[in-house]
């Protein structure tokens, strides 16, 4: 039964990474069209200025997804859940927010929501990383038996 369990684990994680693959493919495509269309709007070869924040909010997508990319690859590797990549991924989840944010959209109080986040996730990554700390899914011996 142990068998059976650790192979639907490791067939539904080779399925995560397929379909990561696949939407990050599409994803890049797309950033590279949205670019392509900038470029020849007019006026041609300049990109202004929430043209650049919307590109760089795209491509920061497009890192979180390789960060999960690489979330997944090491828990199928190691059978551990890597916090440290999982904190990280929130982490570039939140500058992208960073990044892209429109001040005139959001009160201060948003803002200061924000900044708690990012200093919460600092403090916990750095905690991660001093003591490096992952969890283990399960007491496994081996996975091959």
């Amino acid at each position: 039964m142990n068998r059976a369990i650790r192979l639907f684990e490791s067939v539904l994680t080779i399925g995560i990474l397929a379909v990561l693959f696949v939407v990050l493919a599409a994803a890049f495509v797309d950033i590279a069209y949205v670019i392509y269309l900038e470029i020849l709007a007019p006026p041609i070869l300049i990109i202004d200025a929430s043209g650049l924040m919307g590109l760089f909010g795209l491509l920061l997508v497009l890192l979180i997804g390789l960060e999960l990319i690489q979330t997944v690859k090491a828990y199928l590797d190691d059978d551990v859940i890597h916090v440290d990549l999982v904190v990280l991924v929130a982490i570039i989840a939140i500058a992208r927010k960073v990044i892209v944010w429109d001040i005139e959209k959001y009160s201060y109080l948003d803002l200061l929501s924000l900044a708690a986040m990012t200093t919460a996730l600092g403090v916990t990554y750095f905690l991660i990383k001093r003591a490096k700390f992952s969890i283990p899914l399960s007491p496994r011996e081996s996975r091959d038996e």
